[in-house]
Formats: C-alpha cells, sequence, structure tokens
C-alpha cells in the first residue's frame, strides 16, 4: 500500500492529487474555524501543495501528517512542519496538544479508518474542533451512472476510476449518515455535516472537459442551493464539523 502512494505522489505530465485551489466551502471553513497562532493537525496532508501553504499564510502553527515519503519530502521543501503518519495509524504528537484538526479527502483511501479517527481524537485538546471531508457515494452522478451502466465508478482517480477500478484508492463510502455514524462511534459530537453547491461538472465525463468548466459553471449557479439544502443527493462531497466534547 505504502508503494502505492509513493507512486500516487510522483509529480508527472498528467493528472495528480494536488491539483486545483482550495474550494469555495474549504475557504469558509478556514476562515470560521482557524485563528493565527493556533496548531492545526493535518491528517493525510500530502504534499502540502494544496493546504500547508495557505496556513503557513494563514499564521497557523501546521503540523502536517501522511504515509507517503514523497509527499511529504516535497512539503518539507516548502517549509512545512511535516512527519510520518505510524503503520498503525497514529501521530507522533503529544495527546490533547491541538487547536483544530483537519482530514480532507483521507478517509475514503482507509482500509482501517476508525484509527484514523483515533488518533485526531486523542491529538485535540477537550472542547476543539475538526473539519472532515468525504465524497459523497450517494451523489446523483453516482446514482446515474449505477443505474444506466451497472458500474460502480469508486472516483478516486481519473487514472483508475474507470479503466481499472480494482486499483483505485478509494476503498470507503460514505453518504451524510454514514459518515455522521462513524464519527459519533469514534466519539465525536457531529455539529454540522453540509454539502457542496451542486454543479453539473460533478456529472461524468463532463469533470475531465476543462474547456467546459466556465459554461458549466454558469449552468450551475441557479441551481447551486440544491448541494447545500439536499447535501445527500446533490452535493458531490460532504464537510463534517465536529468537535471532541470536554471531559
Amino acid at each position: 500500500m505504502n508503494s502505492y502512494y509513493e507512486n500516487y505522489w510522483q509529480k508527472s505530465d498528467g493528472w495528480t492529487p494536488d491539483e486545483g485551489i482550495n474550494h469555495p466551502v474549504e475557504r469558509s471553513l478556514f476562515d470560521c474555524l482557524l485563528k493565527p497562532g493556533m496548531r492545526l493537525i493535518d491528517y493525510g496532508c500530502g504534499n502540502g501543495e494544496r493546504y500547508g501553504r495557505d496556513m503557513l499564510a494563514r499564521q497557523i502553527d501546521y503540523r502536517g501528517f501522511d504515509i507517503s515519503e514523497t509527499a511529504l519530502a516535497h512539503a518539507c521543501g516548502l517549509g512545512l512542519n511535516v512527519a510520518r503518519i505510524a503503520s498503525d495509524g497514529s501521530l507522533p504528537v503529544e495527546e490533547a496538544s491541538a487547536d483544530c484538526a483537519m482530514c480532507f479527502e483521507v478517509i475514503e483511501h482507509l482500509m482501517e479508518p476508525a484509527n484514523a479517527l483515533d488518533a485526531i481524537f486523542r491529538a485535540l485538546k477537550p472542547g476543539s474542533q475538526a473539519v472532515f471531508s468525504v465524497p459523497n457515494a450517494a451523489h446523483y452522478s453516482q446514482r446515474i451512472e449505477f443505474l444506466f451502466t451497472g458500474f460502480w465508478n469508486p472516483g478516486g482517480s481519473p487514472l483508475t476510476a474507470r479503466k481499472s477500478p480494482w486499483q483505485d484508492p478509494h476503498i470507503r463510502f460514505f453518504n451524510p449518515s454514514m459518515l455522521r455514524r462513524m464519527l459519533e462511534a469514534c466519539g465525536f459530537e457531529v455539529e454540522q455535516i453540509i454539502g457542496e453547491p451542486f454543479t453539473f461538472q460533478a456529472f461524468p465525463w463532463f469533470y475531465k472537459q476543462e474547456r467546459f468548466f466556465p459554461l458549466l459553471h454558469l449552468l450551475s449557479r441557479p441551481f447551486a442551493w440544491l448541494g447545500t439544502k439536499f447535501p445527500g443527493f446533490w452535493s458531490a462531497r460532504l464537510f463534517a464539523i465536529v468537535r471532541k466534547t470536554k471531559v
């Protein structure tokens, strides 16, 4: 598994997992939850391109963790404070030392996601918050594709999702209910589950057609509210804000 993620984080001319910029929902969450000087745990930080540099600009005491040495080496080159996640999913941090934690697009990759949640729970101070994100396996595009083709698209990478889904990095699948149940089972108090705005860009085939993105964005705008109002069906991605309850 480790060798897979060494290749996964290798820079190439094709698709790489650090593509894109922080989503507006992500930026809104960061603005609400983070303040300069806070210690933030980033579980599954990857190479630091998408979030690590943003946290430095926000004057956050950023601590990133990943299993890929390739990703961590790149993050170190960006001046980020990073370390490796242990084989059992635990973190080399003091218990109850973090003011906040984030874990974006990671849990769906894990054989034992409860181990990651337990590590995050231990690292957080009592009363502090964490934010998670996962793809929504019950999204309308997933349902349509499965209904009309009988094919379940794991959606982890354009390089594998349709060509070789047995090699795809997504191995766990969530809808809002399942995400909430898992987080609560691991001791978190779930404060809110948020969907990102609806977009036609998430529809099969369209998500690869970058030349159409401006048009799809324009066409999606009147329907954006569907994703936030009915995230279980219309949102491609789910965000959960949780809290470690005070003892």
